[in-house]
């Protein structure tokens, strides 16, 4: 009686065709996680460049130019501006390129109904 001490070809080839479709199925649970969490620190960054310009706009701002701002529907308010004032950190990065905040980044603030709302403008 011959004793055979190993695996069959097909046994090998099933048990690597297994381990590599767990494979694909964990790197691809996996970059979905970091898309997710991509996407929440991004709406964490932008909430709170809006909420830092409508902050500013209340306590920094006379009542003339909130009715100047109201009067012309919309303004801006420059991510310089709130780092300058230091309503949000110099050192605040886009979560999404990395880069250091610039002058490219502003603040839309509008009154709609004499609701105020502010929204991330780029």
């Amino acid at each position: 009686m011959k004793d055979n001490k190993g695996f069959t070809l097909i046994e090998l080839i099933a048990t690597i065709g297994i381990m590599l479709l767990i494979g694909i199925v964990i790197v691809n649970n996996m970059t979905g996680i970091l898309s997710k969490q991509q996407a929440q620190d991004y709406e964490s960054f932008k909430k709170e460049l809006e909420e830092s310009a409508c902050v500013y706009v209340e306590t920094k701002w006379s009542s003339d130019e909130r009715k100047q701002c109201k009067s012309s529907n919309s303004c801006f308010i420059s991510v310089d501006k709130l780092i300058e004032e230091g309503y949000i950190a110099e050192n605040l990065k886009d979560p999404n390129t990395g880069e250091l905040l610039d002058a490219n980044y502003k603040v839309v603030i509008q009154w709609i109904n004499d609701v105020k709302t502010c929204s991330l403008n780029k």
